[in-house]
């Protein structure tokens, strides 16, 4: 786990609520954890469900480039926190059958 004194917990929090406000009707929620990747670095994991219409094939790629576009923009997870971002993405019907507390 990243230790908390390198990332302002609340602050960081409040910058990826504004970003969930800009996703608009494809997502249908976002979690986030903190932590490290297969290398050691320090890491932000997003998990975004999707609306099933927006996780169709022809809309995937799309939709999930904008999403992740939005998060580097508005919250510049590697220049501002020092925090490399993965995405996983889950269709919310996925959600429902899997219901994994950790997703949105």
């Amino acid at each position: 786990m990243v230790p908390t004194g390198l990332v302002h917990q609340t602050h960081l929090a409040n910058e990826i609520a504004k970003a969930v406000r800009k996703l608009g009707k494809d997502a249908v929620g976002v979690n986030y954890s903190l932590g490290t990747d297969s290398t050691g670095e320090a890491a932000i994991f997003f998990r975004v469900v999707l609306t099933d219409a927006s996780s169709q094939e022809d809309k995937l790629a799309e939709v999930t480039g904008r999403i992740a576009t939005i998060f580097f923009d508005e919250i510049h997870p590697l220049e501002n926190w020092g925090l490399f971002p993965y995405f996983s993405f889950r269709s919310k019907s996925e959600q429902e059958q899997r219901n994994d507390p950790e997703w949105a």
